[in-house]
């Protein structure tokens, strides 16, 4: 490929790709790159290209323009190319002669040509420059938008019309493609992880629904209990007026639990919003009281604060304590068919850190086996039984804390039980 382009463009001497380490990837010449060009056009790091002048002793002297290009943000290497300034030196003596013999106004247009061609050949390899340096896949789609701009700018268009274009087009537009080709593949893994959030989700929700039903079914037997009453006695106006505001209560009850699984169950696109990180982990454990109740556990809350403000989605943090928790009572569980004697503990502490806030559930659970903590995280990863555990759960939780820009960890601890840390950055934290 490089070789094809140096026979298409007389101009280029030389075409050559050099790896991060200055090591020689790809070349134009007959035999190795002379070493002594290898670093004739060292990039440095806050350079995004670099152009120097190199004089050709074997061949009368010449000159030769060396341009060093990066490679996403020379990650993949730099591009070198030569180009020989032949071409520029005979149009600077064509132009002599034209200024000699032509008028004033012949003059006028030959500087507006040569401006013209300057544009032409500096201002894509510019862009280009550009835009490698800053492709990322957190902004990936905006640049890639941006990037198409540059096959619609003026000077293109005119090109477009007389029908010209040369090596610069070529690499502009294959650019291009192989951008929008990463845009295509980022938007369908974000898709898929999307919904595999959305997978686990259900899964918890499954989960809950039996203390959903408990929930629910308390409040009403105390509503009936009301009822039978005060049809008992409907002329005693004092008692019923007592029962009718406990029944009130119970109807409250209900709304805030239904409220809560709604919540929790609808699919919610990642929106930040200020939130308390303890009304947060109030809610989650609200969820799962019915478990914590029916496997027998204590739940043990060490706050630091009653308050803790952080810039979050309430939604998709509630999905990560949930999987911690439910991981938790089923890890207690698995204990207790060894040793029925055991008290079921989970504790939660919250506490301030260096302008981080830090947030803790430890349990006595079974723990996990030494070597299979770092796999804690991984994809599809579970130690649970068959049809007990997709796998998904703290996967999905550690994507969702990373795009909080916090961190999540997981260890054994030493008197037994496991113990899971997040780390999430205070608001103030932030905004600094």
């Amino acid at each position: 490929m490089l070789i094809r382009t140096k026979s298409i463009n007389p101009d280029l001497e030389y075409i050559f790709l050099v790896s991060p380490n200055n090591e020689v990837i790809a070349h134009t010449f007959e035999t190795a790159t002379p070493s002594n060009l290898i670093n004739a056009n060292v990039l440095p790091d806050t350079v995004l290209k670099n152009t120097v002048l190199i004089h050709d002793t074997s061949k009368k002297n010449r000159i030769i323009r060396d341009m060093a290009i990066p490679i996403f943000d020379k990650r993949l290497g730099i591009v070198r190319i030569g180009l020989k300034e032949d071409a520029f030196s005979e149009e600077i003596s064509n132009t002599t002669r034209l200024f000699l013999q032509m008028v004033f106004v012949l003059l006028i247009l030959g500087i507006l040509a040569s401006l013209a061609l300057s544009y032409i050949i500096s201002s894509p390899l510019r862009a280009i420059s550009k835009q490698a340096s800053q492709v990322n896949f957190d902004s990936l789609s905006e640049q890639t938008d941006n990037f198409d701009s540059l096959e619609t700018s003026r000077m293109n268009k005119w090109k477009n019309i007389f029908n010209f274009s040369d090596e610069i087009d070529i690499l502009n537009s294959t650019f291009i493609q192989m951008l929008l080709r990463l845009k295509g593949a980022y938007s369908e893994l974000k898709s898929t992880q999307d919904s595999l959030s959305q997978t686990e989700k259900m899964v918890s929700v499954g989960t809950l629904a039996a203390g959903l039903a408990h929930e629910i079914n308390n409040p009403i037997a105390g509503i009936r209990n009301c009822l039978r009453r005060i049809s008992d006695k409907p002329e005693n106006i004092k008692q019923n007026a007592e029962y009718l505001e406990m029944m009130n209560e119970a109807i409250g009850k209900i709304e805030s639990v239904v409220q809560g699984m709604l919540s929790f169950s609808r699919k919610q696109e990642l929106t930040f919003s200020r939130i308390d990180i303890i009304k947060s982990i109030e809610n989650t454990i609200g969820l799962t009281n019915y478990q914590l109740e029916l496997a027998g556990i204590t739940l043990k809350r060490h706050y630091q604060v009653q308050s803790l403000i952080a810039l979050a989605s309430p939604n998709h943090l509630e999905q990560v304590f949930v999987n911690i928790l439910l991981n938790s009572i089923d890890a207690i569980a698995e204990k207790k068919q060894h040793q029925s004697e055991l008290r079921g503990e989970i504790t939660i502490t919250v506490k301030q850190s260096e302008g981080f806030i830090k947030i803790q559930f430890s349990d006595n659970g079974t723990g996990m086996p030494e070597d299979k903590v770092a796999s804690l995280f991984d994809p599809f990863f579970t130690l649970k039984k068959i049809r007990q555990g997709t796998g998904l759960g703290m996967a999905v939780s550690y994507n969702i804390i990373s795009s909080h820009l916090g961190q999540i960890t997981g260890k054994n601890k030493e008197d037994g039980g496991f113990c899971i840390t997040i780390t999430l950055p205070e608001l103030q934290n932030l905004k600094k």
